[in-house]
């Protein structure tokens, strides 16, 4: 049993909107959401994942946030209260173990992030000699020392806000870091604009080939950046509707998360591709497109320092509450099942994810030698997660939500009323979502 006083509530709805959102919108929204885009032909990826969070990612958000209403601070418990047959009051456990692999590797991924932003920040530039960006930045990732300090900070800044609770930690830097987020993303968006490049941005983005549509791989790749971008599947949303007190209306809620997300990384398209375009750079450059594409746009413009500065700290917030919004995760079922109070709790999980993260963060150095297989660590781990776990996590769900949920105990969970819309609701987690999700699997297993 949960200590007393260890779980919390969000104090308002627009707290809960905000932590949802900076759980949500992540590096997923400004690193992968750019270079998923550049790979799939931009505009016509951007109309199909439009079409793909409104379709799937929509409906399992409000099946996550209903079904952890239900079953305050543990994401476990509360599918084996809907569901307590076997398999099904299981699911929450595939959750979970998505969310400790993405914990794996997701911090390494935020002290590159941190890095950066030290280096423009406080010595003005990434100093790389002679080397290009894309070779200075290997030399970086095989430092053992760079390696483990730059996520153990960002672990440490985390892990500090969650021990702080869910109103006075998560809610209240949420409220902070937020809104600075959308100012820099507004202010990185408007110099986007003014550059040379910005007419062919907007074309690249919002003028869409209609024939790319007629390609498969165009869909599945906004399914599965739909279900990436969101944060679903990963057990955050069910330990944060825990937290969501019944007075709270849950469709509009989960609307607002996913119109805010969505429009983040429509607008980070904005801050990445005028640039991109301005200076001669090629969008589909996959996932060196930040780390050593942009530093070279960077270094060609004549506000270099501050517009990188903006950039690394916008991309810092939005790792730093993902960080914090998978470490609540661990955390929750902590003291939900071990009766922790919750700085303690806080302090096991961080300090646990950092031994976890350990290999992917040295995996591009001195473990290479140690490590079985070619490709490094944080690809295996990323692999795992990504196109396995949250795969399987999410299928699991959708049909245990619309299947082994019985109906009128979903609706009156939800808030949606008998009818059309509720119909449209439940066969898309009974159908449509397994389908479009094994389909999206299927290809990042490259067996499509």
């Amino acid at each position: 049993m949960a200590a007393a006083g260890e779980t919390g509530q969000w104090r308002t709805g627009g707290g809960f909107i905000l932590a949802a959102l900076g759980s949500a919108v992540g590096l997923g929204n400004v690193w992968r959401f750019s270079y998923v885009a550049g790979e799939n032909g931009g505009g016509a990826f951007v109309a199909a994942y439009l079409v793909a969070v409104l379709a799937f990612g929509l409906p399992l958000l409000i099946a996550e946030v209903a079904i952890g209403r239900g079953s305050p601070s543990d994401p476990v418990a509360a599918f084996a209260r809907i569901a307590p047959r076997r398999p099904w009051r299981w699911t929450g456990w595939l959750g979970v173990a998505a969310c400790v692999a993405i914990l794996g590797y997701y911090p390494t991924i935020s002290g590159w992030v941190a890095n950066y932003l030290w280096r423009y920040a406080a010595q003005g530039g990434l100093a790389t000699g002679a080397a290009d960006y894309a070779t200075w930045f290997r030399a970086v990732l095989a430092d053992p020392v760079q390696a483990v300090f730059w996520p153990a900070a960002t672990l440490a800044i985390a892990g500090g806000i969650v021990a702080l609770g869910v109103a006075r930690g998560i809610e209240r830097a949420s409220k902070v870091l937020m809104p600075l987020f959308v100012l820099l993303l507004v202010a990185l968006a408007s110099h986007g604009l003014s550059l040379d490049g910005a007419g062919r941005a907007l074309s690249f983005l919002f003028r869409p080939d209609w024939s790319a549509l007629l390609q498969p791989r165009t869909w599945l790749a906004a399914v599965g950046q739909a279900f990436f971008s969101i944060g679903l599947a990963m057990g955050i949303l069910v330990t944060f509707g825990g937290y969501l007190a019944e007075r709270h209306r849950l469709v509009p809620l989960s609307l607002a998360v996913v119109i805010g997300d969505t429009g983040v990384s429509l607008v980070a398209g904005l801050v990445i591709f005028p640039a991109v375009f301005t200076y001669g750079f090629d969008p589909a450059h996959g996932t060196t497109l930040v780390f050593a594409v942009l530093p070279e746009v960077f270094a060609a413009m004549p506000a270099e320092r501050a517009v990188a500065v903006a950039f690394f700290l916008l991309l810092m917030i939005a790792a730093l509450t993902s960080v914090v919004s998978l470490i609540e995760v661990p955390v929750a079922l902590l003291i939900a099942r071990c009766g922790w109070r919750r700085p303690w709790a806080a302090a096991v999980a961080t300090a646990a994810m950092f031994a976890l993260g350990l290999p992917a963060a040295l995996g591009f150095g001195v473990l290479v030698p140690y490590l079985p297989g070619p490709a490094p660590f944080l690809d295996r781990l990323d692999l795992l997660a990504s196109d396995i776990l949250l795969p399987l996590s999410g299928i699991a769900i959708a049909l245990t939500a619309g299947w082994q949920w019985r109906r009128e105990d979903s609706l009156r969970a939800t808030g949606i009323a008998p009818g059309l819309g509720a119909t449209l609701w439940l066969w898309s987690l009974r159908v449509g979502l397994p389908v479009a999700i094994g389909l999206a699997m299927a290809r990042g297993l490259g067996l499509l």
